[in-house]
């Protein structure tokens, strides 16, 4: 880390620090009905890559979105598609993508036919229900889907009791935002719908037909990069939200 990146975040932290003495009055006066805790305890901040690749070690695998279109071809030449990077760590691995011409580029580069083409909103295909999964990951997904309820609920009635679901997600709170917020401005991909906080996430997953396992905050960092000491104390500015959610069909 250079000196000049070192010295900005100190003074982030100061300033979060200042920020949150200068703030604690209005949170005093707020309705309690209108603050929501965090879901679990002990929830801190990880790199989103190695928090994915370990969640996804020795397990079977359906990757939602892997394609990572328009940036298929590039993510394949450089080596840091994460579908690649999954297939190192997991036990099988399998693909949906919505974008046809992505799939079919990545089956012709790749020589990889463990992957289809289909909308989460409608259904999923056959081979990925048949494959059985442990854990479905949907990585920055639903923040494109104009209808992520739907998707929630076709995904319940497609997979197995206990199947495991890692959700990622852009957090509405991470330190970019609020420094877009400061200038008058506001940080989101053009092709979102949503932003998402820990409380919205659930009410997505609904607890009658999902158990949330645990949630925690990531920043988009390249695999193996530390995190630091401001965004360790300060977890909830993370880039994005990270939650494991398991089917459950018992009591539904």
């Amino acid at each position: 880390m250079s000196l000049k990146s070192k010295i900005n975040w100190v003074l982030t932290g100061l300033s979060l620090g200042l920020l949150k003495r200068s703030l604690q009055k209005r949170i005093s006066e707020t309705d309690a009905a209108f603050l929501q805790q965090l879901p679990v305890k002990n929830t801190t901040v990880f790199n989103r890559i190695d928090f994915v690749c370990e969640t996804c070690t020795n397990k079977k695998v359906l990757h939602v979105g892997f394609t990572d279109h328009p940036f298929t071809e590039q993510r394949i030449a450089d080596a840091s598609l994460l579908h690649l990077q999954l297939k190192k760590v997991t036990s099988g691995l399998c693909g949906i993508d919505l974008e046809e011409p992505a799939v079919a580029r990545y089956q012709e580069l790749v020589n990889d036919s463990a992957v289809y083409c289909g909308d989460i909103t409608l259904s999923y295909p056959q081979e990925t229900i048949a494959f059985e999964p442990q854990l479905i990951l949907l990585g920055e997904v639903i923040e494109h889907l104009k209808d992520p309820h739907t998707a929630a609920a076709v995904l319940y009635n497609s997979f197995n009791e206990g199947t495991k679901i890692l959700v990622t997600v852009p957090n509405y709170m991470a330190l970019d935002n609020v420094a877009a917020a400061l200038y008058a401005t506001e940080s989101v991909h053009p092709h979102h719908y949503w932003y998402f906080s820990p409380y919205t996430l659930c009410r997505i997953f609904d607890s009658k037909k999902f158990t949330l396992e645990t949630l925690q905050f990531g920043m988009y960092y390249q695999p193996g990069k530390k995190i630091n000491a401001v965004l360790r104390a300060y977890p909830c500015y993370g880039d994005c939200i990270m939650a494991v959610f398991s089917i459950n069909k018992k009591t539904a």
